[in-house]
């Protein structure tokens, strides 16, 4: 469903749960693709994403009976709590990003909120992120006051790491606030600038491959690699102190790290920096061939440098390379399952879908599910 479609869904499910939708508000948010540029954001470097065809859609009014009111239509599951208190829920409950947005940015009341939407959960893909924007793009009109895309999305990273317990970057809140249809978005994690870089897509399609396995040790370990991160960024610095981030490091910085699992680290920050740049260019002078051959370089150093890949995602992205319409395919997000991206010439998307959940649900028994990317959907805020 396109946007007046899912918001007249969220309008419907509002009025069934509430019994009226008057003076709702309704906002969405898209989830997104990383082209390339996976695990640089925390670390100031350089990230090419897209928005999605798919968001997350909240829908909210002021509430007269002193309670804030919370209702996921996908969960099927209702938080209720009062003003200037904390709902019952563990971090990272989808509450949580709720909730912590209304921390923020307190409305000028009660609120009832409900959240619906068709960005897979646990993906890769940003729902946490699309959530939070959404939601603060609804307090944004609850309060009469607007606030910037860019503090918007550092509002939205702030909650992520004191609500949700993830030491996210910034780039999913960015692009799925400030993101545009048919563009992709190249950010510069450290100076926080961005240009929306379009994408002349005749040729292509891009394809998503979800492997359906969600992992909960995808956390800890997206932790775990950012601390390594910092374990890295502390032994360079101590013998050059000019060196704020791993951005600004240098390839002999990799072998002056005495720990192989550090240089490993490094070498994928410094390595994908490089690829997000290229990709750029391959991008703007529409060179699939190019952006393909990055894809495939993206994935080996994220599976043997930064070790987030896992068995599913490696067979995934050996099938789809098997096909001749398919110029480079590789995992994004955090990893240890999720999604893979897949750059396929225009018109094969359906048969490399077919062909590579079909060899994947006979070797797993699992089945996943494979979603061609229509045009993305601004972030965007309407009134009933």
């Amino acid at each position: 469903m396109e946007m007046p479609d899912m918001e007249q869904a969220a309008r419907e499910a509002f009025t069934k749960w509430r019994g009226s939708a008057d003076r709702v508000i309704v906002a969405r948010a898209p989830g997104r693709v990383n082209l390339v540029g996976d695990h640089t954001d925390y670390n100031d470097g350089l990230v090419l994403p897209m928005i999605l065809d798919r968001a997350v859609y909240v829908a909210a009014r002021l509430s007269l009976d002193g309670t804030h009111r919370l209702w996921s239509e996908n969960y099927r599951e209702g938080v209720a709590y009062s003003p200037g208190q904390w709902p019952g829920v563990r971090p990272g409950h989808w509450a949580s990003y709720i909730a912590g947005m209304m921390q923020e940015l307190p409305p000028p009341g009660p609120v009832e909120l409900l959240v619906m939407g068709d960005v897979p959960l646990g993906a890769g893909l940003s729902s946490s992120a699309a959530l939070e924007m959404a939601t603060g793009l609804v307090l944004e009109a609850l309060r009469g006051k607007s606030v910037p895309p860019l503090e918007l999305a550092q509002i939205g990273q702030r909650v992520e790491h004191r609500y949700a317990g993830v030491k996210c970057g910034i780039m999913d809140q960015i692009v799925s606030r400030a993101g545009r249809t048919g563009h992709a978005l190249f950010l510069d994690c450290h100076t926080l600038q961005w240009e929306h870089i379009p994408i002349q897509s005749e040729a292509i399609q891009f394809l998503v491959i979800d492997s359906r396995i969600r992992r909960q040790l995808a956390t800890s370990k997206y932790n775990e690699r950012r601390a390594e991160c910092q374990k890295a960024l502390d032994y360079i610095q101590a013998s050059d102190a000019a060196i704020t981030s791993l951005r600004h490091a240098r390839t002999h910085y990799v072998q002056e790290l005495k720990e192989s699992v550090l240089q490993r680290r490094i070498r994928h920050v410094i390595s994908e920096n490089k690829r997000v740049e290229a990709a750029c260019s391959a991008v703007i002078n529409s060179d699939w061939s190019t952006l393909g051959r990055i894809f495939s370089l993206s994935h080996k150093s994220l599976r043997e440098d930064y070790e987030v890949s896992c068995e599913e995602m490696d067979f995934i992205v050996a099938c789809a390379k098997l096909h001749p319409g398919v110029f480079g395919v590789r995992m994004m997000g955090g990893g240890f399952g999720g999604c893979t991206i897949n750059l396929v010439r225009a018109g094969e998307g359906p048969a490399v879908a077919t062909s590579v959940t079909a060899a994947y649900e006979d070797k797993y028994k699992q089945n996943p599910v494979a979603h061609i990317i229509g045009p993305g959907l601004e972030a965007r805020c309407s009134y009933d």
